[in-house]
């Protein structure tokens, strides 16, 4: 059986610490295997031939770089270490400026694609509008069919009425309510009517 400390001396064999390296502007003579060979010191088990980008007016990981290309390595090595050793490791080894050179583990990149993402997101003012003049919501063409509309929703909404049925049964209802009225009101009487001759105002 085998002891706690050949498994884990089994394990940190197995494992690989894996790291991305980029440099921004031309590279020195040699650069590529003055790298290596500094990464030595940790037991290189692999390193990729470096791939250059074309020149970008601003690099998201060189941001105070204008005009420059990049190149790109990675490297895995048998050692642990950090990124900042490194960097600093292969700034002094190649002689290439402190800052200009970037070395990030995999979850470092991932993290550092997702703040990009939100410290640099798309604004609708530098979007295009549709190109669309709107005329449907505005102008003659639109008030026309307004005005249409309108007289359209204000004729629905009036009662539909019949011609002749409804106006006969109105003018026989008035003729019967003028009628009425007429029984009820009478001829006028005068209080007067029945005293003969001009009262004494002598006599009570």
């Amino acid at each position: 059986m085998k002891l706690f400390s050949q498994y884990l001396k089994e394990n940190q064999d197995t494992k690989k610490y894996v790291f991305k390296i980029k440099v921004a502007g031309d590279l020195p003579e040699h650069c590529e295997d003055v790298m290596e060979a500094a990464l030595q010191k940790y037991q290189v088990s692999k390193f990729t031939k470096g791939k250059s980008t074309p020149i970008q007016a601003t690099l998201i990981d060189f941001p105070e770089i204008k005009n420059s290309s990049m190149t790109v390595f990675e490297t895995e090595l048998d050692y642990p270490t950090t990124s900042a050793v490194l960097a600093e490791l292969l700034a002094s080894s190649t002689g290439i400026s402190r800052s200009c050179i970037r070395v990030r583990t995999p979850i470092e990149e991932a993290n550092m694609a997702v703040e990009t993402e939100e410290d640099n997101p798309t604004s609708i003012l530098t979007q295009d509008y549709p190109k669309e003049n709107n005329q449907n919501l505005v102008g003659e063409k639109y008030i026309s069919g307004f005005l249409k509309d309108l007289a359209k929703q204000r004729k629905e909404s009036q009662p539909t009425q019949y011609k002749g049925v409804n106006e006969k049964l109105l003018a026989k209802s008035l003729h019967k309510e003028k009628a009425t009225e007429m029984a009820k009101t009478g001829p006028a009487h005068s209080l007067l009517k029945g005293l003969t001759g001009n009262p004494d105002p002598r006599k009570g």
